[in-house]
């Protein structure tokens, strides 16, 4: 009967967990971002494959899947049955001797309950694997977005060191014809020369975002990926999965927080919490009663006062009676447990609320300032510097105002990167505030 019960429990509870955790824990929906994501282009990484990739092959996701396997030891923990014992008396003076076995009676409840809370215990790690798959998926997030950006500032200062080249060569002209003076010619070389160590330096960023993405998502850094470019300063016409939608609007504040409440995995997990303190507590009451002992052995007497030698068995059971120890300790850390993770549990909503509102307040304006850069700033700036140029080539403008339109045009590129980033990491902490992708 014994070994039914502990076949039944094990196989219903074993099942039904087996089949959440794994389904949980490696949640496509952890990783994956919005099902509009950008199309990759070919021999470049586009944010999803890196998400995708990462769960896929990297170190960090794989140690933390292997965290499933360890708690599932909790099941057999729980089906462990205390061992009987083995027993031998030899009474010399009485020319007596017992050989028998002791074998301990755990009521079935008890098992029950230690299944139960091994349950508990195996969906409170798949919720902190799904915790740590989901920070892993924003440190992928911002190392992606490192790439990009040191991508779009190599591709920026380039721009910047040919259209130093190119005022080097109208100044030289201009000077060859005695229209300026040296001085305009050592400006523009110096200009030149400045441009060209930015970018030189700019490549050496490029390279180590590059491979650290790469170690990242679990491949050799010798080969590191390319990321694809943003659709730079060709306003909001192209969309991106780094650029904000302007077609679809945020949604309220008030449904932010409430995803946040029913989403967020470290509120999860302090419930499952809960739940397991419950299960312990379950389990700790049904110590209460220990178990019996049944004592079944050979009795046999070589000297009795009143004739032969006898020779027989005795059956017995021992019962520990409860008086002294009736898990009194256990039950009491039970208890102020529960009482600690529900004040908790008040808390982590109260903070994760603060999160939401901080990270909603910072995407609304990150996403106005990229709008504004989109609309208004980047045409503006360009238009100024082009007029720069053919001001300084027709002989309207010095070289000094010329070359600080070419650099403040280039300073206002790189002002739109930042608010991109700015827009993407605010974006980021939005997402890990409630608990799921912002599709």
């Amino acid at each position: 009967m014994r070994n039914t019960l502990k076949a039944i429990c094990f196989l219903a509870l074993l099942s039904s967990a087996q089949e959440a955790s794994l389904a949980s824990a490696i949640d496509p929906s952890l990783l994956n971002i919005a099902p509009n994501a950008t199309p990759s282009v070919q021999g470049t990484t586009n944010l999803t494959v890196a998400f995708d990739e990462t769960l896929i092959n990297s170190p960090r996701a794989a140690t933390l899947r292997a965290q499933l396997g360890i708690s599932r030891a909790a099941y057999a923990q729980a089906l462990t049955l205390p061992n009987p014992s083995f027993f031998f008396l030899n009474d010399t003076a009485q020319r007596a001797r017992q050989v028998g076995a002791s074998i301990p009676i755990e009521s079935p409840w008890k098992l029950a309950f230690r299944l139960l809370l091994a349950k508990s215990q195996i969906k409170l790690t798949d919720i902190e694997i799904q915790r740590n798959l989901w920070q892993l998926r924003a440190s992928v997030r911002r190392a992606y977005l490192d790439v990009v950006m040191a991508k779009e500032t190599c591709a920026t200062l380039e721009e910047l060191q040919t259209l130093s080249a190119t005022l080097v060569s109208i100044s030289r002209r201009r000077f060859s014809a005695s229209d300026v003076a040296a001085y305009d010619v050592e400006r523009s070389s110096l200009a030149n020369m400045q441009a060209e160590a930015d970018y030189k330096q700019s490549l050496k960023r490029l390279e180590q975002t590059r491979q650290k993405l790469t170690v990242m998502m679990g491949r050799d850094y010798h080969q590191a990926v390319d990321v694809q470019r943003l659709p730079m300063f060709k306003l909001s016409a192209e969309t991106n999965e780094l650029l904000p939608d302007f077609t679809k609007e945020l949604p309220s504040l008030d449904e932010l927080v409430n995803d946040a409440l029913k989403n967020r995995l470290d509120l999860k997990a302090v419930e499952q919490r809960i739940a397991v303190n419950k299960s312990s507590m379950r389990s700790a009451k049904a110590n209460i009663l220990p178990n019996s002992q049944f004592n079944i052995g050979n009795s046999y007497s070589g000297n009795p006062p009143d004739g032969p030698a006898t020779r027989g068995y005795f059956i017995g059971v021992t019962q520990e009676i409860p008086l002294l120890n009736f898990q009194q300790g256990d039950i009491a850390r039970f208890r102020a447990i529960s009482i600690q993770l529900t004040r908790e549990l008040e808390a982590s909503k109260n903070i994760a609320t603060e999160e939401v509102i901080s990270a909603y307040q910072q995407l609304a304006a990150a996403r106005e300032r990229v709008g504004l850069f989109q609309s208004q700033i980047i045409p503006a700036s360009e238009k100024v510097a082009k007029m720069a140029r053919r001001g300084y080539e027709v002989g309207q403008n010095d070289i000094t105002s010329t070359l600080a339109a070419q650099q403040a045009n280039v300073q206002t590129k790189v002002s739109y990167l930042e608010a991109v980033r700015n827009y993407q990491q605010a974006l980021t902490d939005l997402e890990q505030a409630i608990g799921h992708p912002l599709g």
